[in-house]
């Protein structure tokens, strides 16, 4: 079982949050131990909606740019990507604040596009998923979820975040493919982490959402960041 490390913060203050998640890594090693100077890297946010970051909906954009700021000092290339499945990328990026984050550290913001059929080990529930390419084009994942309820899934954490990179309307296909069978979508899940076997997994957990989620519910503070090698 990988090590977790959980931390307490409170607030989005920019400063502080990236000061506080160079500790944490740094308790599993330091962002070098995850990325070499170079490597292309997939920041993989929680991106459901076009949200503003207050509804506790979305990943917050301060662990995202604290994130990508740090993969910047260990020499890599970060890139931001999700794939959302009802609305448009651009309003999307947005309205959660990524297109700034962007902006502001001169590095790509991207929707996952063109899915491509992964290759399953011999431990794998389902033989035909497909998610982006530019997913498994990346040298290396960094997974950077919201914690918040979830009405099927009882909780979205690191493995759940990992069904964005499914490209957009194929979600609706799989949700219908396995109905309201937990056990099945959460094999789903488990498939799709294996195949993409994120580095990094970095849990927004300073303000998180509850109720009827993913995309209802109240938000709530947690005071709380956590980091591990292992989503598990």
């Amino acid at each position: 079982m990988g090590k977790v490390v959980m931390i307490s913060q409170n607030s989005y203050n920019y400063e502080q949050v990236r000061s506080r998640m160079k500790e944490m890594i740094g308790l599993l090693g330091g962002m070098d131990n995850f990325v070499k100077p170079g490597e292309r890297v997939l920041i993989k946010p929680n991106l459901l909606s076009a949200s503003k970051p207050s509804k506790r909906i979305t990943t917050d954009p301060v662990i995202v740019k604290a994130a990508a700021s740090l993969v910047l000092e260990a020499g890599g290339c970060p890139f931001i990507g999700d794939s959302p499945a009802l609305e448009p990328f651009s309003k999307v990026a947005a309205e959660t604040g990524m297109e700034k984050v962007g902006r502001e550290l001169g590095i790509p913001v991207r929707e996952l596009t063109d899915p491509v059929q992964v290759r399953s080990g011999k431990d794998f529930r389902f033989r035909n998923i497909e998610i982006s390419s530019s997913v498994l084009d990346a040298d290396v994942v960094i997974n950077i979820p919201k914690l918040k309820t979830h009405c099927q899934m009882l909780l979205t954490l690191g493995v759940k975040n990992l069904f964005g990179t499914v490209v957009a309307q194929r979600k609706a296909e799989w949700h219908y493919r396995v109905g309201l069978d937990r056990d099945l979508f959460a094999s789903l899940h488990l498939d799709i982490y294996q195949a993409i076997g994120p580095a990094l997994t970095i849990l927004d957990g300073i303000w998180g959402m509850e109720g009827h989620g993913p995309g209802n519910g109240d938000p709530r503070n947690f005071g709380l960041m956590a980091a591990s090698g292992d989503a598990l």
